[in-house]
C-alpha cells in the first residue's frame, strides 16, 4: 500500500473519530462556542470594578512573598488567583486584556466541565451556561468564582471513582481548597463525608493506602490554606457597617435566611440587591422566597436521597450556613448555586434523572389526574408544566441578558473613564489626594458607638474616628491603568486597599499633620464634608467641583446608578483643563477651547 493511501487511510480514520465524538456533542459544542462569544463579547465593553482592580494591583505590585503570605491574612482568601494574574501582571501586560484573558480561560473551562464531563439533564447544560451568575457574574467580571466553581465540578465528575482513584479527587479538592476560603469548607465537608462513608462500611482508615495517603496530604494542604488565611488581628469585617447606620442580623436571621432566601436568589427571585447577608433582615417577601426555596429542596434532596447523598448535600450546606453568618455577598450566590450544580451532577453520575425519580404519590396522583381527565387534556396540563418550568429557568437567562445589555450601553464602574480622563489631560503630573473613612456616633449602630468609646483621633470634632489609612477607593479603580500609584496619601504607598484600617485608632493624627503640611492638592477625590477640607487646612472655594463619570451598574434585573465628582484647585481648572471633553460636565455649562 502507498504511502499517499496510507494518509488517506488515516485522514479518514481521523475524520470518522471526530465526527463519531461530534455526534452526540453537537449541542455541547454549539452551547460552549455561544457562551465565550457572549462573555468575550461583553467583556469588551465592561470596565472592571474594585474587586476586579484591587486583585490586578496585589498580583501586580506586591512581591511573591506578601502575596502569598500576608495578603491573605487582609483579603481573606488564598493567594491563587493572585498569583495566576501575576504572570501578565508582572510581565506588563496591558490591564484588562491580562485580567480578562484570564477570566475567559477559567469560565470556558467551567462550561466546558459542565457540558462534556456531567450527566445532567440536557436542559441544565443548554440554560444553565447562561444564568447569571455562571454567564455574567462569573464570566464577565473577572473573579476566582468561575474557577471556584470549575473545581467544585472536578470534585463532583472524580466523586464516584474516589476510592479507586483518590488522588484525582484530592488534588481536585486541594484546587477548590485554593480558589476560595468558602473552598476551604465546601472541600473540607466532601471530605469529612467521604472519611464517614469509607470507615463506616470498612471499619478502617488505612485499609486502602493510596486514598489515606492522599487524604493526609489533602489535610496538609488544607491546614496551610487555612493558617495562610487566617484574619489578622483588627482587619476589616464586611461584617462591620462603616457607615453606621445598619445593625447586624442576629444569628438565627442569617441561617433562617441562608436556607429561605438564598437558594432562590441563586436561580430564581430577585428581591435583594448586591448586598452582605448579615444586613438582611426579616420581610414579607421571605414567605415568597421561601416558597422558592422549598420547592428548590425538596426535589434536590429528593433525588439525593434516592442515591444516598442527602447527608452530603445537608451537612455540607448546614456547615456552609455558618460560615455564611461570618462573611457573605450577595455576589457569592454563585458558588451556592456551583455548589447545587455539583451535587447534582454526583447524584446524576450515579443514575440519570428519570421517570422513577417521581416520589410514588406524585406518580399515583398522576395516574389519577389522567384517569379523570383523560389523556389528551393529561398530556396538554404536562406540556404546560414542562413549559413553566422552562420558563422559570428562563429568569435567569432574562438577568444576564439585561445585565449584558447594561453593561454595553452604560459604564459598570468609572475605572476607565477616570483613567481616560487623566490620561487625556496629562494629569499624572500632579498631586492627587483622597478622603478618608471617618465613622462617628451620629445615628450610629452598637458596634460603631462600641469602637468610638474604646478611644481614636478625630481631627476637629468629637466622638468620632478617623482612619486614614481607607480612601477613596475611585482612584484605586483607574490605579491599574497607570505603572504606580496616583495617590499621593495612599497608605503605605500602596495601589490597594490594605484594609488594615483598624489596627491603631490613632494613626490618623500623624497623617493628617503631615498631609497638611503639603498645602492644597491640584486634584482631590471626596465627598463634601467640611471636616475633609478644614482638617487639612484646604479652603473650598479653592476648588471647583467636576463630574468626570456617571455609571449604572446592572444587578439581575436591578440597576443603580452612581456618579463620580471629583475637586479641581482652580487655577488648574482654568489654565490645564481647557479643551472641550464630553466626559465632563462643566458647573458654569461654558465651552472650553
Amino acid at each position: 500500500m502507498s504511502s499517499a493511501t496510507v494518509a488517506a487511510t488515516d485522514n479518514r480514520t481521523r475524520c470518522d473519530a471526530i465526527r463519531h465524538w461530534l455526534t452526540p456533542h453537537r449541542l455541547h459544542c454549539i452551547v460552549l462556542a455561544a457562551y465565550v462569544i457572549v462573555v468575550g463579547t461583553v467583556m469588551c465593553f465592561h470596565e472592571p470594578w474594585f474587586d476586579e482592580a484591587q486583585a490586578w494591583l496585589i498580583a501586580r505590585d506586591c512581591s511573591w512573598r506578601e502575596m502569598i503570605l500576608e495578603r491573605p491574612h487582609y483579603e481573606g482568601h488564598p493567594p491563587l488567583w493572585w498569583m495566576m494574574l501575576a504572570a501578565p501582571a508582572k510581565l506588563g501586560v496591558p490591564y484588562e486584556i491580562g485580567l480578562k484573558s484570564i477570566n475567559l480561560a477559567c469560565a470556558t473551562l467551567m462550561i466546558w466541565l459542565l457540558e462534556f464531563k456531567t450527566k445532567l439533564p440536557e436542559p441544565f447544560k443548554v440554560i444553565l451556561p447562561f444564568s447569571y451568575f455562571l454567564c455574567y457574574q462569573y464570566g464577565v467580571t473577572s473573579r476566582p468564582y468561575a474557577l471556584m466553581v470549575a473545581a467544585m465540578l472536578l470534585v463532583a465528575i472524580n466523586w464516584k471513582t474516589r476510592d479507586e482513584k483518590p488522588w484525582r479527587e484530592a488534588l481536585s479538592m486541594m484546587l477548590l481548597c485554593l480558589t476560595s476560603s468558602y473552598g476551604l469548607v465546601i472541600a473540607g465537608m466532601f471530605a469529612a463525608n467521604w472519611v464517614v462513608r469509607f470507615v463506616w462500611q470498612e471499619h478502617s482508615l488505612i485499609r486502602n493506602r493510596r486514598r489515606f495517603i492522599a487524604l493526609l496530604a489533602l489535610l496538609a494542604a488544607a491546614m496551610a490554606i487555612l493558617i495562610d488565611v487566617m484574619p489578622a488581628k483588627d482587619v476589616y469585617s464586611g461584617n462591620f457597617d462603616i457607615s453606621g447606620m445598619t445593625q447586624p442580623a442576629p444569628l438565627w436571621i442569617q441561617i433562617c435566611n441562608s436556607w429561605l432566601l438564598l437558594p432562590a436568589e441563586a436561580l430564581f427571585t430577585s428581591t435583594v440587591s448586591d448586598t452582605n447577608l448579615v444586613f438582611i433582615g426579616l420581610s414579607p417577601t421571605l414567605l415568597y422566597t421561601g416558597t422558592v426555596s422549598c420547592l428548590m429542596w425538596a426535589p434536590l434532596i429528593h433525588i439525593s436521597r434516592r442515591r444516598h447523598n442527602a447527608m452530603l448535600l445537608l451537612s455540607s450546606y448546614t456547615v456552609m450556613c455558618l460560615v455564611f453568618a461570618q462573611h457573605f455577598s450577595m455576589h457569592h450566590l454563585g458558588i451556592l448555586l456551583g455548589f447545587f450544580i455539583a451535587v447534582l451532577a454526583i447524584d446524576c453520575d450515579e443514575r440519570r434523572i428519570g421517570v422513577d425519580d417521581w416520589p410514588a404519590w406524585c406518580a399515583t396522583m398522576a395516574d389519577q389526574f389522567a384517569g379523570k381527565l383523560g389523556v389528551k387534556k393529561a398530556r396538554n396540563y404536562l406540556i404546560m408544566l414542562k413549559a413553566l418550568a422552562l420558563g422559570a429557568m428562563l429568569i435567569s437567562v432574562y438577568w444576564t441578558i439585561n445585565a449584558s445589555i447594561c453593561d454595553i450601553r452604560y459604564e459598570y464602574s468609572s475605572s476607565r473613564t477616570v483613567a481616560s480622563f487623566i490620561k487625556t489631560n496629562h494629569l499624572e503630573q500632579y498631586r492627587w489626594m483622597a478622603g478618608w473613612t471617618r465613622i462617628n456616633s451620629t445615628n450610629a449602630s452598637p458596634d460603631v458607638k462600641e469602637r468610638i468609646n474604646q478611644g481614636g483621633y478625630c481631627a476637629d470634632g468629637k466622638d468620632c474616628i478617623d482612619y486614614t489609612s481607607w480612601v477613596s477607593g475611585t482612584l484605586v479603580t483607574a490605579d491599574p491603568y497607570f505603572k504606580r500609584t496616583l495617590m499621593s496619601n495612599a497608605y503605605k504607598g500602596r495601589s490597594y486597599i490594605s484594609w488594615e484600617w483598624c489596627i491603631d485608632p490613632y494613626a490618623g493624627k500623624q497623617d493628617i499633620e503631615t498631609w497638611r503640611s503639603w498645602g492644597e492638592p491640584e486634584f482631590y477625590d471626596t465627598i463634601y464634608q467640611p471636616f475633609f477640607f478644614s482638617a487639612l487646612g484646604y479652603d473650598r472655594n479653592d476648588y471647583t467641583k467636576i463630574r468626570i463619570a456617571e455609571t449604572v451598574t446592572p444587578w439581575k434585573d436591578q440597576r443603580s446608578r452612581g456618579s463620580v465628582e471629583i475637586y479641581v484647585r482652580n487655577d488648574i481648572y482654568k489654565n490645564v483643563l481647557h479643551s472641550p471633553d464630553t466626559g465632563i460636565a462643566w458647573p458654569d455649562g461654558a465651552k472650553r477651547r
